[in-house]
């Protein structure tokens, strides 16, 4: 892998994926970008009110049309939304420029992380707790095709950024 390739974060919401982004391209000196917020940027609108107002369907069209932006660029440090990697062919265009590493959390970690935090589409119901295992459920196939993962568990996003940086180092050495 080239010393240029992105620094792809994915898993699941609550895992730390901008916080970490945002340190590692602050300390690599590079670009960070959030594929939401890219999405959102480009439309005007809220990740909640594309869900909202279009649908799920229609926000992943966007999602992939962003990928295949991200996936172009170099040196950059990148922030997926926790279903971007669940079509493969995603990670794949991710994958051919850049370094994939999943951030993961336990589930009570995430509600912890996640109990106060309004404003996302897929978590709206009554019991956040079994939402949270429901989405895992879904996505674990897709999270566990992710070659390098991170536990994010009781750690800082200083810590966890550490060991994405060694990751990365230690897949742009070995070329």
């Amino acid at each position: 892998m080239l010393r240029d390739a992105n620094i792809i974060l994915a898993g699941p919401m609550g895992s730390g994926k901008t916080s970490v982004g945002k340190i590692i391209a602050n300390r690599m000196k590079r670009e960070f970008e959030d594929t939401d917020h890219m999405i959102e940027k480009a439309t005007g609108l809220t990740i909640a009110r594309i869900f909202s107002e279009r649908s799920e369907a229609f926000f992943r069209s966007l999602e992939r049309q962003i990928v295949k932006l991200v996936a172009k660029r170099r040196n950059l440090v990148v922030a997926v939304g926790g279903g971007t990697t669940v079509p493969e062919i995603n990670l794949a265009d991710l994958s051919e420029r850049g370094i994939v590493i999943c951030l993961r959390a336990t589930e009570n970690e995430l509600f912890r992380r996640l109990s106060d935090n309004q404003g996302r589409p897929l978590l709206k119901g009554n019991d956040l707790k079994s939402r949270i295992s429901q989405i895992l459920d879904q996505r674990r196939s897709a999270y566990d095709a992710i070659p390098f993962s991170v536990d994010t568990t009781g750690l800082s996003a200083e810590q966890v950024a550490d060991r994405v940086i060694e990751i990365y180092k230690s897949q742009v050495d070995n070329d």
